[in-house]
């Protein structure tokens, strides 16, 4: 009698599993008792590319050196904030204060020599007999009042003449020691601006997305110091076949999917480049992120445009209310052959219209699924 209870129960199961095998393999709803089941079909959307690219702040900035030396000082390392203004690099200028001293020392040498020859062409000017007078031996005196006029008679010179080459040697010599002074007092401006130079400066509100140097170093003109961003606005930045240009345009609302987000995105165009690259045929596009995005500089990105010369894609089409999430992930529970239910991440295009959804991926077309799960439907092990 034990065992004949024992075979009663035991039927009873195989029963209970073989009538909810068949019902599952009907599709038939065999009341509120059962889940309902349906068959996955397909539907049709215009053609569609995905192009990848990688978001980029919209200011970003590589600081260089302006002057040789020793790297003295850096503000902070990759991540670090600073507002605009703030010093991030300083070189050190001893090398240029050492020839700065020395430019202050050829500033009054040619000081010297331009009041040297100011007073020499004032003496000219006012004492037209301090040269030597050739008939005598070059002895200067008062004689010349009397052999300039005989020297002239005799043809051995012009005393008119040399007076006036005089002048202007004097003159000549006033002017290249005044332009000695100009030279001097524009090298130092320009050393003064090195010195200046010597700091790098934040251009505006943002952070250190990469440090090139370290403290000691030493740089030479033109050398990458650290690459300064503002990430509070981010772009992505796709290179788009040429061919697909004349669907987009500045301000446009697309579709994008950042790597990790399963959920996609709006984006706006923000800027086409006016020239395609040489060779690639594709042209630079940017497209605006929304405030707020979690996403980062370097990260990779996917912008969904549309193709008008691509073939039409079927997709799954599944009821809205199939879907069950599992965190930020949706899935739906798909019924296999044998009747045993195995629960399928799936990933969604976009919604379509009268409450159904697109499948991109996770499910195809025939696949048979529960239409209306409850929240206490498990899977099959």
């Amino acid at each position: 009698m034990r065992n004949f209870s024992a075979s009663i129960v035991f039927t009873g199961m195989v029963l209970t599993c073989s009538c909810f095998s068949s019902v599952l393999a009907s599709g038939e709803d065999a009341g509120d008792s059962q889940p309902r089941i349906i068959t996955v079909t397909s539907s049709s959307v215009e053609g569609t590319v995905r192009l990848g690219g990688s978001v980029v702040p919209e200011q970003i900035v590589n600081l260089t050196a302006q002057m040789p030396g020793d790297v003295s000082y850096i503000a902070g390392q990759e991540g670090d904030a600073f507002r605009q203004g703030e010093v991030l690099v300083s070189l050190d200028p001893k090398t240029l204060y050492a020839k700065r001293e020395q430019i202050l020392a050829q500033i009054a040498s040619a000081e010297a020599g331009y009041r040297n020859a100011q007073v020499q062409y004032r003496q000219t000017i006012a004492n037209p007999y301090t040269q030597g007078n050739s008939m005598l031996g070059g002895a200067p005196g008062m004689f010349s009042i009397f052999s300039d006029p005989a020297r002239s008679i005799m043809g051995q010179g012009d005393p008119d003449m040399e007076r006036s080459s005089t002048i202007f040697a004097q003159r000549t010599q006033v002017e290249t020691a005044a332009n000695a002074v100009n030279q001097a007092y524009a090298a130092l401006r320009e050393l003064d601006e090195s010195l200046q130079n010597a700091n790098s400066y934040a251009p505006f509100n943002g952070v250190i997305v990469k440090k090139m140097v370290e403290q000691g170093d030493i740089v030479q003109p033109g050398m990458p110091l650290v690459s300064f961003a503002d990430i509070t606005r981010l772009q992505i930045h796709v290179e788009v076949p040429t061919r697909l240009l004349r669907t987009l345009q500045v301000g446009q609302q697309l579709l994008a999917e950042l790597d990790g987000q399963a959920e996609p995105i709006p984006v706006w165009v923000d800027r086409i480049f006016p020239m395609a690259a040489a060779g690639g045929h594709t042209t630079t596009v940017k497209f605006w992120l929304p405030q707020g995005v979690q996403a980062h500089s370097g990260m990779y990105a996917e912008v969904m445009l549309s193709d008008p010369e691509g073939s039409a894609e079927a997709l799954p089409k599944i009821p809205e209310s199939a879907m069950v999430w599992r965190g930020s992930l949706p899935a739906v529970f798909k019924v296999e052959q044998d009747g045993r239910i195995k629960l399928r991440l799936i990933r969604i295009d976009e919604e379509a219209e009268n409450g159904m959804v697109r499948v991109v991926s996770g499910i195809r077309n025939g696949d048979r699924i529960l239409a209306d799960p409850a929240s206490h439907t498990r899977a099959n092990r």
